[in-house]
């Protein structure tokens, strides 16, 4: 297995920094935390630095407002009857979630009906934990398709909860809430099982470091239920794309790949066993026998279940693995634009 290692900084280390380990954390249900509840630990607020945002784009829709946090830059916008959140680095705006308030279980951003893959692995999930909140478009649908399940989010930045509640209409409840703290610690210390764990924490084109190692992915392959999934939103416009999948796999014994609908997504399957093989589609449920009434015009799982795409597996055998010592996610893009001449 191939390792490299990164001295200039290890994203964990300065997470699991002990002050960072005594902040207050609290679940929350119907009202968002205050802004001044979190006290990030010196070694964190520097490892955010490292990622400072641009200065603010024009919006292209209705501006509503802008926010900069410690952890993002955020901006909601209104384009008809869409409400987008939006978050901005140095590479650009992205799109991080938007709702349709005249159908808010409809699934605006494209990927975020390929996440639904995981049922045709897990077609029955009780317990969901979801790391990254967005808009919570995901979660509108998935706690009206499945009322006695439960989906736990949790998410970093108190601001973002915020606006989903007063800007994009999400109202969490005792089968929905939302903890505020850093997923990799929730992850550590929390001892649930899931059977689904859905990691979706882009931060303005790219997925924090310390999310995307081989330590994190132990870390959740440990928490997932007998026939649980774990499920990753990536990149795949990233020269770390192949490592991503690289490192998925030196944890997972399987690992399904599907190719979202518009081209920069993937969305990564993983499981725990080797047995039954869950990469051949034969075995996989039909459509129709996971489809839901809450689905109908929303969510064509037959249209999914063709996005699954072959492993790129020579890029692969290639690509490095990813460790806490090393996962330069945005390091590598600032260097391939700086060195790009034409």
């Amino acid at each position: 297995m191939n390792l490299v290692r990164l001295p200039l900084v290890c994203w964990w280390r300065a997470l699991t920094s002990t002050r960072f380990e005594r902040l207050g954390v609290k679940t929350l249900h119907l009202k968002a935390a205050p802004a001044n509840a979190l006290h990030p630990s010196p070694a964190f607020s520097i490892a955010l630095l490292l990622f400072a945002t641009a200065a603010p784009a024009q919006p292209a829709g209705d501006y509503l407002e802008q926010h900069d946090t410690i952890y993002n830059s955020l901006t909601v916008e209104k384009r008809g009857s869409i409400v987008e959140l939006r978050a901005r680095s140095r590479r650009g705006e992205y799109l991080e979630s938007a709702v349709d308030l005249r159908d808010p279980l409809k699934l605006v951003v494209p990927y975020t009906r390929t996440l639904y893959a995981a049922l045709f692995l897990q077609p029955a999930p009780r317990r969901a934990l979801m790391i990254g909140l967005g808009g919570a478009g995901f979660h509108r649908l998935f706690a009206a398709a499945y009322p006695a399940a439960e989906l736990r989010t949790v998410e970093l930045d108190p601001k973002v909860f915020e606006l989903c509640q007063t800007r994009l209409g999400f109202n969490p409840t005792d089968r929905t809430p939302v903890t505020i703290m850093d997923g990799r610690l929730f992850v550590k210390r929390d001892q649930s099982r899931w059977d689904w764990i859905i990691l979706d924490a882009f931060r303005g084109g790219y997925v924090p470091p310390h999310l995307k190692t081989l330590e994190f992915y132990r870390e959740c392959a440990a928490r997932l239920s007998e026939h649980g999934v774990f499920v990753a939103n990536l990149h795949s416009g990233t020269q770390l794309h192949f490592s991503d999948l690289r490192t998925i796999s030196e944890v997972f014994p399987q690992v399904v790949i599907f190719r979202t609908a518009i081209a920069g997504n993937v969305i990564a399957c993983a499981v725990n066993y080797k047995v039954p093989d869950i990469t051949d589609p034969a075995a996989w449920p039909p459509a129709e026998d996971l489809a839901r009434p809450e689905f109908a015009g929303r969510l064509d799982l037959a249209a999914i279940r063709g996005e699954r795409a072959d492993p790129p597996r020579a890029q692969m055998r290639e690509a490095r693995v990813l460790t806490d010592d090393f996962a330069p996610v945005e390091f590598l893009d600032v260097i391939k634009a700086n060195n790009t001449t034409e």
